[in-house]
């Protein structure tokens, strides 16, 4: 009897343990980073604060930056551990939805979001992402946070750098604010419609607008960039005369049997 309820027991304690972990999951596919990163931890040593939108922080053209692949990261502050930065991406996740985002833009080659292993054990900075993302072969890197202190508002900020001049191109900042915010019931609830959760989600419409401001941001930066290539490639135009292609071919074949 007592070795049926040590049995019974252990199962319970089994089937607790999963509950917790699947309760813990869960809550972890939409909890936001506990405290968002500052302006200076996303470009230190420079002011580069935004309002809504996005604010070019270079007054001249880029050259050559396009096509480009582009490295997304993002962090928030840890409390438990004196406000160091943390990298929050879920790369299964994030890999796609930010390759969605510029999946009409022929300038972009690839998108792809980073992870702690790619700093090799270096802590998260602005300094040691900007090397990953070079050692990475990205062309810019967007280094960003996201902050939901209340149950209606989100804001997501971000820099927008050149990876390989280590340069703040732009600052960008998105804010939302819902009068209706959806419940934490209602936002794991799959009976509510999937148009209703992201017109009520402050998250989604956050990152909708974030986005949005990072395509338009890009597309400036596209329009006003200048390209390397200004003239013929060095070693492409021949110095001889070049014969125009003949077909069937009239040369002699090194052959005698081949005709």
């Amino acid at each position: 009897m007592t070795n049926n309820n040590r049995l019974i027991q252990l199962t319970l304690g089994l089937i607790a343990g999963a509950l917790v972990g699947c309760s813990n999951h869960g809550g972890d596919a939409y909890a936001p980073p506990s405290e968002a990163a500052g302006w200076s931890d996303l470009s230190p040593g420079t002011s580069v604060t935004s309002d809504e939108g996005y604010r070019l922080l270079v007054p001249q053209a880029t050259e050559g930056l396009f096509p480009a692949s582009i490295a997304v990261a993002r962090v928030a502050q840890a409390p438990y551990n004196g406000g160091q930065l943390v990298m929050t991406m879920k790369p299964e996740v994030d890999f796609l939805a930010w390759n969605s985002v510029f999946d009409d833009f022929r300038g972009v080659s690839e998108v792809f979001p980073l992870n702690e292993k790619d700093l090799d054990g270096g802590e998260v900075s602005a300094d040691n992402l900007l090397a990953a993302s070079e050692a990475l072969k990205a062309g810019l890197l967007l280094l960003y946070t996201e902050s939901q202190v209340r149950l209606d508002r989100c804001s997501l900020s971000g820099v927008l750098y050149d990876v390989r001049s280590r340069q703040a191109l732009a600052a960008i900042h998105a804010n939302s604010l819902v009068t209706d915010p959806i419940t934490p019931d209602e936002r794991v609830a799959r009976t509510a419609s999937a148009n209703s959760r992201e017109e009520r989600d402050p998250r989604l419409v956050a990152i909708d607008a974030f986005e949005s401001h990072v395509r338009d941001c890009l597309r400036r930066l596209m329009t006003k960039d200048k390209s390397k290539n200004v003239g013929p490639v060095e070693g492409w135009i021949p110095t001889y005369t070049v014969e125009p292609l003949i077909w069937p071919t009239t040369y002699p074949s090194k052959n005698p049997n081949r005709r």
